[in-house]
């Protein structure tokens, strides 16, 4: 599904305003995601977004493909040091205020980038971009909404495959090769540093409990001191909480949800535990309102969770390892803003996508709770992106 013209020019414009107002000449972009948001092409793109005119798009690989992908004219970079040729073989003037992506560029492709532009003072557009796209067009939320689609699919596909004494690492393999099957892309793009990840936590028992490099409140044991989060080969038994928390992406949009089986009854204090997740996420729901900070949400609800629950040693995990949020931004990247964390500024808008996240910890127990994929909406509260029956379910 090629990007529409209109889509793309939108996002362009709205930038132009945002380069307007800070009094920056233009941005040169080259992250997969934002070039992706802006070109419509996940190729190897760099694109010259200038304060006012239409944006340079230069393709070093593959210049076939992005020129038939994106909507833009797309020129073949045969080499970064052309770029400024490039610009102002496009009657565009070269910036004297250049945005980079600086939360993510490479001190040496900074650098490149430094000696091409030589007289021109660099600053950072990164949260600027991440901003706007934090805000989703009707057509991106038609494309959300088919990523939601796959969930419920696999959920049933779930109950059919998952027996007593079957390995983490094989349901895990069963639940991501159906989500292929069902369109799911097979990328789950990531902006911050170092962060790694894959289909997602299909977790189960006291090993959902094990703390790991992953900033999230259920990482999982992994498989080895390399791969140290997810699932891991130990088998799964009867009577434990199993996680399964994927992601699905349809055309680069993607799903971030979570549901809790299990083979037989839970006890009665992981079933109560899980109940009181599924109020808190309600609660996170009808506080998601354009206009509110997205810290004092955070605030609020972690007072709730103090003042009428048992758990509050155990939300969003334990001791050290507690995370400082019960939400995040999603879209083409899992991270995206905003988060409904600690201290947090954000101010919440109309067409915000947020992945809500409450989870209670048991240390070698388990782990119940839930996530869904929900878009800001109205003074009602956000609508649910995410489709799936929200029950646990037990076999």
């Amino acid at each position: 599904m090629k990007v529409p013209m209109t889509e793309l020019q939108d996002r362009v414009s709205n930038l132009q305003g945002i380069l307007q107002k800070r009094g920056i000449e233009g941005a040169l972009l080259v992250q997969r995601a934002d070039t992706l948001y802006y070109t419509g092409t996940a190729q190897n793109v760099h694109i010259y977004i200038p304060r006012e005119g239409t944006p340079v798009v230069l393709a070093y690989r593959d210049f076939a493909r992005a020129r038939q992908e994106s909507s833009w004219e797309v020129k073949q970079l045969v080499g970064m040091s052309k770029i400024p040729q490039y610009i102002q073989e496009a009657e565009l003037p070269l910036p004297g205020i250049l945005g980079l992506e600086l939360d993510v560029l490479p001190v040496n492709q900074y650098e490149r980038y430094r000696k091409l532009f030589p007289d021109v003072i660099i600053v950072d557009i990164s949260t600027e971009v991440r901003l706007q796209r934090s805000v989703k067009s009707t057509w991106e939320l038609a494309r959300l909404e088919e990523s939601a689609q796959i969930h419920p699919k696999i959920l049933e596909y779930a109950k059919e495959v998952l027996y007593e004494g079957i390995k983490e690492v094989e349901f895990e393999g069963l639940l991501a090769g159906k989500a292929r099957a069902l369109g799911h892309g097979g990328y789950v793009r990531m902006r911050g540093f170092d962060s790694e990840f894959h289909v997602g936590e299909i977790i189960s028992g006291a090993r959902a409990t094990v703390n790991s490099c992953f900033d999230g409140p259920v990482t999982g044991q992994g498989i080895s001191i390399a791969h140290p989060s997810g699932a891991s080969m130990s088998q799964i038994k009867l009577g434990e909480p199993i996680v399964v928390d994927m992601v699905t992406a349809v055309h680069g949009y993607q799903i971030d949800q979570t549901r809790i089986l299990s083979l037989g009854p839970l006890s009665k204090e992981l079933i109560q535990a899980y109940e009181v997740a599924r109020e808190v996420e309600e609660r996170i729901r009808l506080a998601l309102i354009p206009g509110r900070i997205a810290g004092e949400i955070y605030e609020d609800i972690l007072t709730w969770v103090r003042e009428n629950t048992p758990y509050e040693d155990n939300f969003m995990g334990y001791g050290t390892s507690r995370v400082r949020f019960v939400g995040h931004g999603v879209g083409l990247e899992l991270d995206e803003l905003p988060t409904i964390s600690k201290g947090s500024k954000e101010v919440l808008k109309t067409g915000m996508v947020i992945a809500i996240e409450p989870k209670f910890v048991f240390p070698g127990v388990g782990v119940v709770g839930i996530e869904d994929t929900l878009v800001v909406e109205s003074e009602m509260g956000a609508r649910y992106l995410s489709i799936t029956p929200r029950e646990l379910v037990i076999l």
